[in-house]
C-alpha cells in the first residue's frame, strides 16, 4: 500500500496537485512520504490539523505551517524535513459533526453496492483506538488510547441514516464497540425509542461477550460479529499478548449464536513458536465453535510493533518457545 500511495503522490504532482498524507502508515513514517513528493503529511488525528492547513493554503491564516500541530513537511529553504508538535486527540468525539454524506453521489454508492452483493450497506465509526496490547498490532495514531461516542449520539446518527438514506445495513469499523460497562445494553434502547434500528456487523473481543451483551446486541439488531479469535492455543494466545483465553472464544461464539447472530473468526497463522500441534488446535476450535465465516491471514510483523522489534533485533518469542514449528 505504501508503494500504491508513492505511484498516486506522483500522479498527483504531475497534475500540479499540492498532495497532502494522513494515517498510520504516514504518521510512523512521513518522512518517507514526502522524500516521493508529498507536500504535508498529517500526524495521529488529522481534523484539526487539516482544517488549519487548508486555512494557511488558502490564505485565511497567516500564522506559519510552523504553528500547526501535527504536521510534518519538508522545508524548502533548509532543505529539511519539519515535524511539529504532535496535537492533543479529541476526547470529545460527540463534538464531531456526522459525516458529510452530503458530498457522496449516495444513489449510485447504493446502486453498486445493490448490484454487486444484494444490499446497500453504509459504514459508521463510534470510538477511536483500543486500550488492549496485542503486540502485533500497529498503534501509531491513538496508542492504548480509547475514547467512545456515547450510544446517544451514535443512535441519533442511525436515526439520521434512516431517515436520509435508508441503508439496509450498517458496518461499524471500531476495533471494539461498545468497550464501556453498559454502551451496548444502552445504544439498544435507544435505538428502540428513536425507531432507528439498522442490522449492522462490528467487532468484539472475545471476552467481552456476557450473556447481557449478546442480548443486548441482538436487540438492538446486530446481525455478525467478528472476533479476534487468532489461535486455538493458549500458548500462542499468551505469545501475541492477547490477554483473553481459548475458552473466551467458546463462550462467545455461543452466546453469539445462541441470540442469533452470524460469527466471523478473525485467524492468524505463523506466528513466532507455533507448532503443528497449536495449528491442529486451531482447526479444532474452528470445526467446534463452527463461525459462519472467517478471515485468514499470516502474521506478519508491522513497523512499530514489539513484534516487529523483536524481528528486527533477530530474536523473539521464537527463541522463548522453540522456534517455528
Amino acid at each position: 500500500m505504501r508503494e500504491a500511495a508513492f505511484t498516486m503522490i506522483q500522479m498527483a504532482k504531475e497534475h500540479g496537485c499540492v498532495v497532502i498524507l494522513c494515517g498510520a502508515d504516514a504518521t510512523d513514517h512521513y518522512d518517507q512520504y514526502l522524500e516521493r513528493g508529498a507536500d504535508y503529511c498529517l500526524l495521529g488525528e488529522g481534523e484539526e490539523t487539516l482544517a488549519e492547513l487548508l486555512d494557511q493554503l488558502s490564505g485565511q491564516r497567516d500564522a506559519g505551517f510552523s504553528s500547526i500541530l501535527g504536521l510534518a513537511y519538508a522545508d524548502e529553504g533548509q532543505s529539511s524535513v519539519v515535524k511539529n508538535m504532535r496535537r492533543p486527540d479529541i476526547k470529545e468525539l460527540d463534538s464531531l459533526p456526522f459525516p458529510a454524506w452530503d458530498l457522496v453521489d449516495v444513489q449510485k454508492y447504493k446502486m453498486l453496492w445493490r448490484e454487486r452483493h444484494g444490499y446497500f450497506s453504509m459504514n459508521m465509526v463510534t470510538t477511536r483506538g483500543c486500550p488492549y496490547h496485542c503486540n502485533w498490532c500497529a498503534k501509531p495514531i491513538w496508542g492504548q488510547r480509547y475514547n467512545s461516542r456515547s450510544p446517544e449520539n451514535v443512535a441519533a446518527e442511525m436515526k439520521w441514516l434512516k431517515e436520509n438514506f435508508a441503508p439496509d445495513h450498517i458496518w461499524f469499523a471500531d476495533d471494539i464497540l461498545g468497550l464501556k460497562p453498559n454502551w451496548v445494553e444502552r445504544f439498544a434502547e435507544l435505538l428502540h425509542e428513536l425507531n432507528a434500528v439498522i442490522p449492522f456487523k462490528c467487532l468484539k473481543r472475545a471476552d467481552l461477550v456476557t450473556e447481557k451483551t449478546a442480548l443486548a446486541l441482538a436487540k438492538a439488531g446486530c446481525k455478525t460479529v467478528w472476533i479476534g479469535a487468532e489461535s486455538g492455543s493458549q500458548k500462542i494466545l499468551d505469545a501475541m499478548d492477547k490477554g483473553d483465553k481459548v475458552e473466551d472464544i467458546y463462550l462467545a461464539a455461543h452466546l453469539l449464536h445462541e441470540n442469533k447472530i452470524e460469527v466471523g473468526f478473525f485467524l492468524q497463522f505463523g506466528y513466532p513458536g507455533e507448532s503443528w500441534a497449536d495449528v491442529q488446535k486451531t482447526l479444532k476450535m474452528v470445526r467446534e465453535c463452527m463461525p459462519d465465516d472467517i478471515g485468514i491471514s499470516v502474521s506478519y510483523p508491522l513497523p512499530g510493533t514489539k513484534f516487529f522489534r523483536a524481528r528486527e533485533n533477530g530474536i523473539g518469542r521464537e527463541a522463548e518457545l522453540g522456534g517455528f514449528g
